[in-house]
């Protein structure tokens, strides 16, 4: 019998093992052709509104590549430790150390060749529903045909073909190296404590995760761009959460176990004992689980945010039905109301002043877009808040505005990346911002135009100074909100006032947000499936290394049930850490993401998090059970 015939003998002795792997794998991979596919797709590319989404997929599709580099060289590493043994007895057989590691390496390549197969199936057998689904989230007319993409299957091919060619050298190098003892008493190399004290390493990890949290909190205040504070961010939790697990988890759980009252507790003695070592011999693994779980819930609060977008895409840009320049008791308009006998729900006129902030001394100019910002008084946006539920309402409502004191609101539309307290100088008036955030006046009918609101005060004081012309904004909503084109079109044609009306709203302009929001719900998905087929495979592999001392202790009379217990403490330990880092991690990025969006996350933060907990239960008590089914 050949080398291949025994690997492929191999392979299917042990499907049961491989199963996970090889349904990760598939997944995954059904997810990276259909990624590829946005890219290439003749029928995808001519849906204009869409066009922005092929980039986004090439971006998904690179980090997809990064994660089968990680995926499989680890689950690779995996099945080595499992199979160490058995590859042992080969050696002491007399087969060279090249044959075995040729085999091995051999069973490892089918396997992914294998998940290949079936994953570049499943990927065009859906594809076209991925494209149907695509299109009906975001709102696109089209019929999707099905259709078979050549270049999404060679690079799909060359991609994870190249990446298992690199594991199966690397991991035929690692086997031919290995001592032929080693590889015999592969399994009973475990629990032992020869690494110096990695305490130190574990708080200077805590403290780079808390100067990450500081800078992606606080980088408006300190100047810092939002894409250098993002990628400076990202490097330091990595770096912080490795460093974290390597000492600092370790350090806690000794603590524990010199507790004597709590050690003695219940089966504490047995599962946190065993714990320790675990988490010490698996620091890497722990700090790897962290990051990804943090990026599938980051995946899914950033899809949330952006779908937020989209459904206040047309309440951010046209918060009233109609808005023009001029005074509400326009003869035009009020001819129009009454002739299209529409009701109207409330009107209302606010005094504004354009100014231009370089003009004027600022030490700094914030605007997004151009210097200019309209200067408001306190009592119009108070009048505007009776009529309305504007964000920040509460928070602006308590403000107490003195003299020379400004609020600098950002409109909704808008993302928030700069720190906008600073002062300027108005005529006379030396203004200091002591406040900012966002309240969606005008929508979109200034450009998107921030606001400065000072005391009545102070507002006239500065239009004294400056001796400059004001504007009325006059601002109707109907009962009817929509039903605005009758009206549009009797005051174009009977006056030249620029009129703003929601019946211009384009909601086909805010389509590619929702596919957004889709792609990034299926990454997610491919973090959920990666992180539970490592835990698993890890508290499997630990749990062939346990059986012995848990057969050990049936002998001396411990009950099964009290074995159970310990367990179900040790794996949920073991589950529990990176969790909780993870999610802590993921708060901190839903709330420098959403602010960024002028949102408040912290109800789709809950919710993900609830539902991410309850798949990750699901994941702990099927290994848990599988852990205790095999130590048995």
């Amino acid at each position: 019998m050949n080398f291949f015939k025994l690997s492929f003998m191999n392979l299917r002795q042990n499907i049961k093992n491989y199963g996970m792997y090889i349904f990760s794998m598939v997944f995954s991979i059904v997810v990276f052709y259909n990624f590829v596919t946005l890219m290439f797709s003749e029928q995808f590319r001519q849906i204009q509104d869409l066009n922005v989404i092929s980039t986004l997929a090439m971006v998904c599709a690179m980090v997809l590549f990064l994660f089968f580099v990680f995926f499989i060289s680890y689950s690779s590493s995996f099945f080595i430790e499992q199979r160490k043994k058995e590859f042992g007895v080969y050696t002491f057989m007399g087969v060279e150390n090249n044959k075995i590691a040729l085999l091995f390496a051999q069973e490892g390549l089918l396997i992914g060749i294998l998940a290949l197969v079936g994953g570049i199936l499943g990927g065009i057998l859906t594809n076209k529903l991925f494209l149907m689904a695509l299109a009906k989230i975001s709102k696109v007319d089209i019929v999707m045909k099905f259709e078979i993409s050549k270049e999404a299957i060679i690079i799909t091919s060359l991609i994870f073909l190249g990446i298992l060619i690199c594991v199966f050298i690397k991991e035929y190098i690692v086997l031919l190296r290995t001592d032929i003892t080693k590889l015999i008493n592969a399994t009973n190399v475990y629990q032992t404590d020869n690494s110096k004290n990695k305490t130190l390493q574990g708080i200077l990890g805590l403290i780079i995760i808390v100067l990450a949290y500081i800078v992606i909190l606080y980088y408006k205040r300190y100047n810092i761009p939002f894409p250098a504070a993002i990628f400076a961010t990202v490097i330091m939790v990595i770096i912080g959460t490795m460093l974290l697990f390597k000492g600092f988890f370790t350090f806690i759980v000794s603590k524990l176990i010199n507790n004597k009252s709590f050690l003695y507790k219940n089966t504490n003695i047995l599962s946190y004992n065993n714990i320790i070592f675990r988490i010490r011999d698996n620091n890497k693994v722990l700090g790897q689980i962290a990051v990804l779980i943090t990026c599938c819930l980051t995946c899914v609060i950033v899809s949330i945010a952006t779908r937020t977008v989209f459904t206040e895409g047309k309440e951010s840009e046209y918060p009233y039905s109609i808005m023009y320049e001029g005074n509400l008791d326009n003869k035009v308009v009020q001819e129009a109301l009454k002739l299209s006998k529409e009701k109207i729900d409330f009107d209302l006129q606010t005094e504004v002043m354009s100014i231009d902030i370089t003009d004027n001394g600022s030490k700094q100019s914030p605007i997004l877009y151009g210097d200019q910002v309209d200067l408001v008084k306190y009592s119009d946006v108070k009048k505007i808040c009776e009529y309305r539920d504007l964000d920040n309402e509460s928070k602006f409502l308590k403000e107490d505005l003195k003299n020379n004191q400004g609020i600098f609101l950002i409109p909704k539309n808008l993302i928030n990346a700069f720190d906008f307290k600073v002062n300027f100088s108005m005529g006379n008036n030396n203004i200091k911002i002591v406040d900012d955030y966002s309240m969606n006046l005008f929508g979109h009918f200034r450009d998107g135009i921030p606001v400065i609101v000072v005391n009545d005060n102070t507002y006239n004081s500065i239009k004294k100074d400056l001796n400059k012309d004001t504007e009325n904004i006059s601002c109707i909503t109907l009962k009817n909100f929509d039903n605005t084109r009758e009206i549009l079109n009797y005051i174009k044609d009977n006056s030249k006032l620029n009129v703003y009306s929601v019946d211009n709203f384009d909601g086909d302009s805010y389509n590619f947000i929702n596919a957004i929001y889709f792609i990034g719900l299926f990454m997610a998905l491919v973090f959920i499936v990666s992180v539970g087929s490592i835990m698993y495979f890890k508290c499997i592999s630990d749990a062939s290394k346990d059986k012995p001392r848990f057969d050990t202790l049936r002998k001396i009379g411990t009950s099964q049930e009290y074995i159970n217990k310990s367990i179900y403490k040790q794996v949920g330990i073991f589950f529990l850490f990176p969790a909780i880092v993870a999610i802590i991690h993921s708060a901190v990025a839903s709330y420098a993401v959403t602010s960024l969006f002028n949102q408040d996350g912290r109800l789709s933060t809950l919710i993900t998090t609830i539902v991410f907990s309850i798949i990750y239960m699901v994941y702990y008590l099927l290994t848990s059970r599988k852990y205790i089914s095999l130590t048995k």
